[in-house]
């Protein structure tokens, strides 16, 4: 079923239902109370300025020293390619995007309120009559806001629109409970490894981290390691070379392909680099040098790792935005891909 169609049959063929359009009503109503609020519209259409597709917004707020902001209010069960289109659709437009669920159950979340959520980096907002009063008391947009703890939702509190962070993504937040503690996780996990990667003085000697300590070719993984995290040291624009003694890493990854080496990583090592700001390195010798080693190496056919091998599982968790689909993804609607994995 197309999702015009589903949506149809979900509002009984009609494309808004009644309460849906008072509950927007009322938004634009509580946003007006705001004395630096100088136009609201309700399912008015707002045309394109690139020439693509417009949007009708459930609401669409001018405010003064402000700017123009929309407000979706989720009632039933948005579809998750409508919440993405939509979000996709306000971001191109520069338009900050707010949306508002008429209700939400912190044991019972749906995957698409879900996704609304993540969106809004672990917050979730909630128009409910403790807001409703709030709004008319503070003459303001006011809401009721759960926040992720990780494990569930923290108790609710109320906030005024105007204390929400906005991000270049667009989505507000209150408190990030998601990208900012995913990233500080993921820098947790790398630190032991650039440590002793820095140590390393001996390369004939094994690196020094237990991680590493299962694999039976400790010395290619450990040279497999040092190569990764040299790419994406020379993608965050601070060249190290912590694989080889080669003056770039350029020299260090064609040397180590042509040697047969990393040969067995060449796909995996072409899947990181295709995610960084290194990607460039694929059009010339390195590249040459990759495809080589996948389609026919000098010293006859080698097997190249598969994404379940222990070693692509290694540095998908080391460097997961950019050999994490789901966290490279989430990253990205965040508004929040580091620039050396772009």
């Amino acid at each position: 079923m197309h999702p015009n169609d589903a949506r149809a049959a979900q509002y009984r063929g009609q494309q808004e239902s009644k309460m849906h359009r008072s509950m927007c009503e009322l938004i634009s109503e509580l946003a007006g109370l705001d004395e630096r609020c100088e136009e609201t519209k309700v399912d008015e259409y707002l045309p394109p300025t690139d020439g693509k597709h417009g949007r009708y917004p459930d609401v669409l707020v001018d405010w003064r020293d402000f700017g123009r902001f929309a407000v979706e209010y989720q009632m039933s069960h948005t579809f998750q390619t409508e919440v993405s289109q939509r979000c996709i659709h306000y971001d191109r437009e520069g338009i900050p995007l707010l949306w508002v669920l008429s209700s939400f159950d912190p044991e019972r979340v749906p995957q698409a309120v879900s996704d609304v959520v993540h969106r809004h980096r672990g917050n979730a907002f909630v128009l409910d009559q403790q807001a409703i009063n709030a709004s008319r008391d503070q003459r303001t947009l006011v809401l009721t806001c759960y926040m992720s703890d990780g494990a569930g939702y923290d108790a609710p509190v109320l906030v005024r629109f105007d204390a929400l962070t906005f991000p270049e993504s667009c989505l507000p937040f209150l408190e990030d409970r998601l990208v900012g503690p995913l990233l500080e996780r993921i820098k947790s996990k790398r630190f032991p490894y650039f440590r002793a990667l820095r140590a390393w003085g001996d390369r004939l000697s094994d690196l020094p981290l237990a991680d590493l300590e299962p694999f039976a070719e400790r010395k290619r993984v450990d040279r497999l390691v040092a190569a990764a995290f040299s790419i994406i040291a020379e993608a965050a624009g601070k060249p190290e070379n912590f694989a080889s003694g080669h003056p770039n890493i350029r020299a260090m990854l064609n040397t180590f392909q042509n040697s047969g080496s990393l040969a067995p990583y060449a796909r995996l090592l072409t899947a990181l680099i295709e995610n960084t700001s290194q990607r460039g390195l694929l059009k010339g010798s390195v590249g040459e040098h990759l495809r080589r080693a996948i389609k026919g190496h000098r010293l006859g056919h080698i097997e190249q790792v598969s994404e379940a091998s222990p070693e692509w599982r290694l540095l998908r968790e080391l460097l997961p935005e950019a050999l994490d689909p789901f966290t490279r993804q989430r990253l990205v609607e965040a508004g929040a891909l580091p620039a050396w994995a772009k």
